[in-house]
């Protein structure tokens, strides 16, 4: 019990040292990146320069955090962890190309072409290409690919269902239905029209005037 006791406690220091670097590289490439991207944009005023590198710093930083964490804690399907790795392997070349490039900056030493393509155009890219990455992962999501199954198969049912009330609406059953509602519908008129007690035809005119004395409150 001591053993594993000590074995617990020096796999917390471990593990906090771990993270302790992990922060440290990140606060790192922070600064490297910010350096790359503030340039980006100077068209616009002081205040959104900043808010904007800013903004891209926190994307791309904060995508190494998630996805360290994701990883380790939340990713649970294979195709998750498939995503998570080749993120995780992206942003880190990301950040270290910033580092390595802001350093050579800093130092005048001339940068190689692709490293000018990468600060003139590519580093922007990291952006939408981290956009893909997070949409990529949440579609990967088993619960989400759960609700989806779930919404497929009712909207089948519900369209199967329908379908099968239209078919049937064609049947010689509905079709012999609807007949003989009509022959009631009509009877049922026919009755209504001719009323209570028919009118007598056969009678002459004052045995039908006398008639219509008499039953005078059935015709009104």
């Amino acid at each position: 019990m001591r053993d594993a006791f000590r074995h617990s406690k020096e796999r917390r220091i471990a593990m906090f040292g771990g993270m302790a670097i992990m922060v440290a590289i990140t606060i790192l490439s922070c600064v490297s990146s910010y350096t790359i991207y503030v340039d980006g944009f100077r068209d616009m005023p002081y205040a959104a320069q900043q808010a904007l590198a800013l903004f891209a710093v926190v994307v791309v930083e904060g995508t190494f955090i998630w996805l360290v964490f994701s990883i380790g804690r939340a990713f649970s399907s294979s195709l998750e962890r498939f995503f998570g790795v080749a993120g995780l392997v992206f942003i880190v070349g990301v950040m270290a190309l910033n580092v390595v490039t802001h350093f050579m900056q800093a130092k005048l030493i001339p940068l190689h072409r692709y490293q000018t393509e990468w600060v003139n155009w590519g580093a922007v890219l990291v952006v939408i290409a981290i956009l893909v990455l997070v949409l990529f992962i949440q579609l990967a999501d088993p619960v989400a690919r759960l609700i989806r199954l779930e919404l497929r198969y009712m909207g089948r049912q519900e369209e199967t269902i329908l379908a099968a009330k239209s078919e049937a609406l064609e049947s010689e059953r509905i079709q012999t239905a609807m007949a003989n509602r009509a022959d009631a519908e009509a009877e049922k008129l026919a009755q209504r029209i001719e009323g209570e007690s028919a009118f007598p035809r056969e009678l002459g005119p004052t045995t039908t005037s006398n008639w219509r004395r008499s039953n005078g409150s059935v015709l009104d």
